[in-house]
Formats: C-alpha cells, sequence, structure tokens
C-alpha cells in the first residue's frame, strides 16, 4: 500500500495525470479503491479538465474517508476553477477548520476571499502566510493586490516591492507600482516604473500607452508623441491611442 501511494505521489509531483487516470483506472479493476486511489484519480481529472468526474471520484472520497478533510480543499480547488467562489469558500473552510492549515490553503481561500469581495479576510489570509513564510513572494503579490483594491495604496506600495524582493523583477509587478504611482499623480516615480517595465518587457503596450498618458498630463507633448507611435506600432486597432495622437499632433 505505501508503495503505491508513494508512486501515485511521485507521479502528481511530475504532473503526470494522464499516467495517473490510467493507472488508477486499472486498480479499480483488480482491488478495492482506498484513499490515495479515490484522490490522486479525482486531482488528476481535475488538472485535466475533466471536473465532472473529479468532482465524483473525490465526493466517494469524502464520503468513504470523512476524516481526510484535505479533500475537501480538493473539492474547493474544483469550485474554485469553475468561478463558483462561494462554494469554494465552503469547502476550503472546512478543510481549514478540520486542522489543514497550509501555504497554499490560505493562499487559495485569500483569493476566494478577494473573487467574493471579503477583502479583510483576504488580507488576513495572505498575512498569515507572510507570518508562516515570511519570504513568500506570492502572499506578497496577492496581498499587494488586495491593497491595491482597497485604495491602500502606501501599504500596496511597500509590499509589491517585497514582492520584487523575494520573487524577483516581472513586468507585472513593476506594472501594478506604476498603476498606483498614477493613482496617487506621482508622475515622476510612475515613469520611472513604467521605465522598469519597459527594460524587461519593451514591447508591453500598456506601459508606451501609459507612458504617453503621462507625459501629455506633464505637458511634454513630443515625448508623449513618442511613446504613443510605439504603442500604436504594437497594436494599431487601440482607438484610444489613436485619438490621443490625434489630438497631439494637431495640437
Amino acid at each position: 500500500m505505501w508503495f503505491w501511494s508513494h508512486k501515485l505521489k511521485t507521479l502528481l509531483a511530475k504532473k503526470e495525470y494522464e499516467t495517473i487516470i490510467e493507472m488508477c483506472f486499472e486498480r479499480l479493476q483488480r482491488h478495492q479503491p482506498e484513499y490515495w486511489t479515490f484522490r490522486a484519480l479525482g486531482l488528476s481529472l481535475m488538472y485535466m479538465g475533466r471536473t465532472s468526474e473529479s468532482f465524483e471520484w473525490l465526493s466517494k472520497c469524502v464520503r468513504q474517508y470523512p476524516r481526510k478533510v484535505v479533500v475537501q480543499y480538493d473539492i474547493g480547488l474544483i469550485y474554485m476553477k469553475q468561478e463558483c467562489y462561494s462554494q469554494a469558500r465552503d469547502h476550503m473552510l472546512v478543510a481549514l477548520e478540520g486542522g489543514y492549515r497550509t501555504d497554499v490553503l490560505f493562499l487559495d481561500l485569500g483569493r476566494v476571499y478577494y473573487y467574493t469581495g471579503e477583502f479583510e479576510k483576504a488580507t488576513n489570509c495572505f498575512r498569515e502566510v507572510i507570518r508562516r513564510t515570511p519570504k513568500h513572494p506570492d502572499a506578497y503579490n496577492l496581498l499587494g493586490a488586495v491593497y491595491k483594491r482597497r485604495a491602500l495604496y502606501d501599504e500596496a506600495i511597500v509590499t509589491y516591492k517585497q514582492a520584487i524582493r523575494w520573487g524577483g523583477e516581472t513586468p507585472d509587478k513593476h506594472t501594478h507600482l506604476a498603476e498606483i504611482y498614477f493613482r496617487q499623480e506621482k508622475w515622476d516615480l510612475a515613469v520611472k516604473a513604467y521605465h522598469h517595465v519597459l527594460e524587461l518587457d519593451s514591447s508591453n503596450f500598456s506601459a508606451h500607452y501609459q507612458l504617453g498618458s503621462i507625459y501629455e498630463v506633464l505637458g511634454k507633448n513630443s515625448h508623449a508623441i513618442d511613446e504613443l507611435l510605439k504603442a500604436h506600432q504594437l497594436d494599431n486597432d487601440d482607438e484610444r491611442t489613436r485619438q490621443k495622437l490625434e489630438r497631439l499632433l494637431i495640437s
């Protein structure tokens, strides 16, 4: 039994989902079903996009092994993937109350709270991950998103900087910072952040467009035209860019 469960765990870690599905169905024909057969089959079907079959096997697992509360989390994942966030929350809370307390649960429960508009609870989930794992880049990134949504801009800036510190620079993280500086009308910092984005991704349409918009606000029309032309080259169907360019070119 140990060898079987260990093999399934190893294959799950390697994302060998088709192999797991085949192996589990073959085993079910010869042996009594056990916990890891149910769970590995359900998880593999979920990750293969076969959600109704996944729900069926994970539900069987819950009925036969009610104390294995992690399976409640697994079912919550199915609902989250289907954007049924209230149901996802309820199942994840059952897992949490049953003693399943891991970083990944708090991260996904925080995501669910974010999608249901329960921002204070989402904040608490991501903070809990950071308390448990102080250098967790995903938790900082997600917490920054919540702060930004709540218009807690100073907190969001500090948090995104921590996400960069522990997870490295990415265009998305610098874009989030730039958007916050833009909302605060801290134009110099916004320009600097968008230039960071372009250093990492020179073909980033949004960064060129937003830089053009900032330069227009600042009255630096030649710089604005340069950036908007670059944005137009990247997406010549964007009506906003075309209108801004026409306005600047005839002014």
